[in-house]
């Protein structure tokens, strides 16, 4: 460091001092007429310059040119020849400059170039391509074949280079192209090993190319092994039994294998260009699953996904990450088994486990069910024997599989001898064939069977059975047999024939009763015809006229349910048809006023008919007395309705003169419509009033049940 301080120093200080001697001589020749000598001076520090400062020598030189010519111009005591003479010496002195800085670069350049050839880290050797001889070779190439240099100087290159094959094209192409690079090729050494070098060549002066040559077999032999180990890599690679990819904490896939090709049905280069998000449905919900917490943490990390193919179909995996070091980076490498057997058996065995619980189950309620239905059967069989008569069952023909106790020691039979009928010879004769035929075409049409017959027990005693029975069904809607039940009716039906006795004697008395009411209401009513016989006042004749039609019509009410089947209910068309044939019989009235009756086929009770037929009475009456007077020809029209809300709806109306202005049914005097408001009340109804082209009357009641 410090030799190179004082060099560095020292040549400046030397070319200062000689070039200022040199202007100092100069001046003093120059002074005493001396101007030979200080010219020839100047080259001195030239030669100086250029060597110690090649690139400076052109500059230099020209300065110091001017500088003598500006001296010879001051101090040549100004001759005209002196300064010519020193002009041209100026060009002539800055041309030996130029060729002395020209003379000294290529020295330098070629002490460079050699230096640069010899200590290359390279190979470099030059060779004749006619001749094929080596010219000079540096010593890094010449010890890689393990010779000297000296050895290899003017040495064939074929002798280096034995492969005939690789020779041909070496020369070829260096003949062809002049210039290429990176060519590999094997070389002999001295000891006949085999050198692998990458050869570049240029070409060079006097028709020679330069090569250099940079050893490769360490390197082409780590090639070899690392070729190796990737071939064996990726045949366990690929070999492996499930899909591998290699990725970064992102999804993007680096590498993965053939497996995971075939299953999912992409190219190697497709799988590459996509990310795993296009390929886990996980992944659809923005979750990363793959997602190492630590990424210095080596751990595995192992989770269920479903993996979507090319074409769009599903394959369940179990994916095993972890960390790897991959091309000096971190990365994951995700193992991808495909589980689908797996959730195939998984869910077979699911189903299976349920189908042993159902079945564990089914056989639970099955022992639960036989312990039921004997326990059922048990006390069925109880409440059979309890019920008189009991159970009895059949096949599909009808004919008995089971009786119970009491009805075949009742008959005093056995279960085979009541087959085919058996039983039917313990029915009274004249009911034999009847009970029999309705038997079997129950049986053949599949209908219950609900029966009332009497039978003959072994002490000859009758009885009275009901039995009732149901066919029992298959699946296929086949009967396959039936069951019933045999009640033991007898007091039932002795009770019965007495009430049915005792119906028909009261209703033979309450016939009579109405019988008699009938007639002593004609009696009553006879009474007032002879009465009225014996009275001339026309007045009191009218009442008692009327007094007598209103004992004939609730006579008639008795009658009708004298001739009626029932004794409750008449039928209203029919008794108000016959009150008004007999109203218009007992009273003189004009052969021109037409009675029209519209009655609703209902039936009423008593309660009803007795009031509704003396409101008719009463408002007829009314009608045939004072609504035509002075008239020939008239209407009077009697409709009854049972309306949908169970209400009777009377109207009574005619198109004669109408009612008074002042009528009113609350303050009337008339015995007659006092009589009709009182009987209206009693039925629970409403009466209204119109007197618009005739007298109409509309009453409303409800039907009494």
């Amino acid at each position: 460091m410090k030799e190179n301080s004082w060099r560095k120093f020292f040549w400046p200080g030397v070319i200062i001092i000689v070039t200022a001697g040199i202007i100092l001589a100069t001046v003093f020749s120059l002074g005493k007429g001396i101007i030979d000598i200080s010219a020839f001076l100047c080259i001195i520090p030239v030669i100086l310059i250029a060597l110690i400062y090649p690139r400076f020598t052109i500059y230099f030189t020209i300065t110091l040119g001017w500088i003598y010519l500006g001296l010879v111009y001051f101090f040549g005591q100004n001759e005209i020849g002196l300064f010519a003479s020193t002009i041209a010496g100026f060009y002539i002195f800055v041309t030996l400059g130029v060729v002395i800085s020209a003379i000294v670069n290529t020295l330098k350049h070629e002490e460079m170039s050699r230096n640069i050839f010899t200590n290359f880290q390279a190979g470099i050797f030059t060779f004749d391509p006619e001749l094929a001889q080596i010219r000079e070779i540096n010593d890094k190439a010449a010890h890689m074949l393990g010779y000297e240099p000296d050895e290899l100087r003017g040495m064939l290159i074929t002798r280096i280079m034995p492969d005939t094959t690789e020779q041909v094209r070496f020369l070829t192409r260096l003949k062809k192209e002049r210039r290429f690079a990176d060519m590999e090729l094997p070389f002999f050494r001295k000891d006949s090993t085999t050198l692998l070098a990458l050869v570049s060549a240029s070409p060079g002066s006097d028709s020679t190319v330069i090569c250099s040559v940079v050893d490769i077999t360490e390197r082409k032999r780590m090639k070899n092994i690392i070729d190796t180990s990737e071939l064996k890599y990726r045949t366990l690679f690929d070999s492996a039994g499930d899909a591998i990819f290699i990725h970064d904490f992102d999804g993007r896939i680096f590498e993965t294998n053939k497996i995971a090709c075939d299953q999912l049905g992409y190219s190697r280069e497709e799988i590459v260009a996509l990310n795993l998000k296009d390929l886990d449905t996980s992944t659809d919900s923005g979750k990363n699953p793959y997602m190492v917490k630590d990424k210095t943490h080596p751990a595995s990390i192992v989770f269920e996904t479903v993996f979507r193919c090319k074409n769009g179909h599903l394959i369940p995996a179990e994916v095993s990450s972890r960390i790897i070091q991959y091309r000096s980076d971190n990365a994951i490498i995700s193992i991808v088994r495909d589980i689908t057997e797996r959730k195939q058996a998984e869910a077979a065995l699911k189903v299976f486990d349920w189908n042993v619980r159902e079945l564990h189950e089914r056989i639970n309620d099955l022992k639960q069910a036989e312990a039921a239905l004997r326990e059922s059967e048990k006390r069925y069989r109880m409440v059979g024997e309890l019920i008189p008569y009991g159970v009895w069952m059949a096949d599909e023909s009808g004919n008995f599989t089971y009786l119970s106790g009491s009805f075949s020691s009742l008959l005093g039979i056995t279960l085979a001898e009541s087959a085919n009928a058996g039983w039917i010879q313990h029915l009274p004769r004249e009911d034999q064939d009847r009970t029999l035929t309705d038997w079997k075409q129950c049986v053949l049409t599949g209908g219950s069977w609900d029966y009332e017959y009497r039978i003959i027990d072994h002490e000859e005693k009758e009885h009275f059975v009901l039995s009732r029975g149901s066919p029992l069904y298959n699946d296929a809607a086949k009967i396959i047999s039936w069951v019933g039940i045999h009640l033991d009716i007898t007091e039932r039906r002795r009770y019965q024939n007495r009430l049915e006795t005792s119906l028909r004697e009261k209703e033979v008395i309450i016939k009579e009763v109405h019988h008699r009411v009938k007639n002593n209401m004609q009696v009553i009513s006879g009474f007032l015809l002879l009465q009225s016989n014996y009275i001339t006042d026309p007045l009191s004749i009218e009442k008692l006229n009327e007094s007598q039609q209103r004992v004939k019509t609730m006579a008639l009410v008795h009658e009708k349910l004298y001739q009626s089947k029932s004794l409750e209910f008449i039928s209203t068309a029919d008794y108000i048809k016959s009150l008004i044939t007999d109203l218009i019989d007992s009273s003189v009235i004009n052969p021109g006023i037409d009675v029209r009756v519209n009655i609703e086929p209902v039936s009423i009770n008593i309660d009803i008919a007795i009031p509704i037929g003396l409101i008719i009475n009463e408002l007829v009456t009314n009608a045939l007395k004072h609504a035509f007077k002075n008239r020939s020809t008239g209407i009077i029209s009697i409709n009854l309705e049972l309306g949908a809300d169970h209400r009777f709806t009377l109207i009574v109306q005619d198109d004669g003169e109408g009612l008074p202005h002042d009528f009113d049914t609350r303050t009337t005097s008339s015995l007659g419509m006092q009589l009709v408001t009182v009987l209206t009340r009693q039925l629970g109804g409403e009466m209204k009033t119109t007197s618009q082209n005739g007298a109409r009357f509309e009453i409303s009641f409800p039907e009494k049940f």
